[in-house]
């Protein structure tokens, strides 16, 4: 079964993560789009969130259960600790560009904000950070 949860969690970061690159290089499309343009192509891209979305809950569940026969010895772990208090930012991050997203995207381009995309680009590098702990813990 671990093995299971370990392929789910890479799937879930391949997702995840692979959705914030996207985003990324995405945003420069956008920027040379007109703002009628721009509405058509974000809302064709909404799909992407969702997978994003789904790799983050496969990231949550397969996460629980791979940190179970860590958790006795969690007080020791700081990084682990420190991977965790960041994912769960990062979920909150996420929440929160997708509840703006969808209101800006409701008032069309030019309720875009300037704080989705920069919340955007904190969970980019939350998520390469967290990535990047996990290798040194799990090392």
């Amino acid at each position: 079964m671990r093995d299971t949860m370990l392929i789910a969690h890479f799937i879930g970061l391949a997702m995840g993560l692979g959705t914030s690159f996207a985003h990324l290089f995405l945003s420069k499309t956008l920027l040379k789009l007109s703002p009628d343009e721009g509405i058509k192509f974000q809302r064709q891209t909404e799909s992407l969130s969702l997978m994003g979305g789904i790799g983050t809950i496969l990231l949550l569940v397969s996460g629980i259960y791979l940190i179970i026969p860590f958790w006795p010895a969690i007080k020791y772990m700081p990084l682990l600790v420190t991977k965790l208090v960041l994912f769960l930012f990062l979920v909150v991050l996420i929440l929160l560009i997708n509840l703006s997203a969808k209101r800006n995207l409701e008032k069309g381009l030019e309720g875009s904000s300037k704080g989705v995309k920069l919340m955007g680009k904190m969970a980019f590098i939350i998520g390469i950070i967290i990535v990047i702990l996990a290798v040194m813990v799990f090392h």
